[in-house]
């Protein structure tokens, strides 16, 4: 997964989303590493950013299918709130919007 880009992993979850899997540890990993390095934050964990971790992980150990757009709010602006910024594409944030907009069509 190291070599693969935002839209190749994007759409691997969106196949697996579509086929009711839940996200592999594997890809959470991914996808936090992703934000965390498109934020352009420090390797020290903040009170925040535990609480975003923490948050992101609840939500993104659910089925795809079950994200919902309450949970891509709340993971949102708890990430927005632990890098002082608006949550990048290919962040996590942005990641679960997909699949919650996906999930209310």
């Amino acid at each position: 997964m190291e070599n693969m880009d935002t839209i190749q992993f994007r759409q691997r979850i969106n196949e697996r989303r579509l086929d009711g899997q839940p996200l592999r540890d594997d890809e959470i990993n991914f996808i936090t590493n992703q934000s965390t390095d498109l934020a352009g934050s420090p390797d020290t964990k903040y009170p925040e950013q535990v609480e975003w971790a923490a948050k992101a992980e609840q939500v993104l150990s659910k089925p795809a299918n079950e994200i919902t757009t309450d949970d891509a709010k709340n993971v949102t602006a708890k990430e927005a709130h632990a890098f002082g910024t608006i949550p990048a594409l290919g962040s996590v944030a942005s990641h679960i919007q997909s699949a919650a907009d996906k999930n209310k069509k």
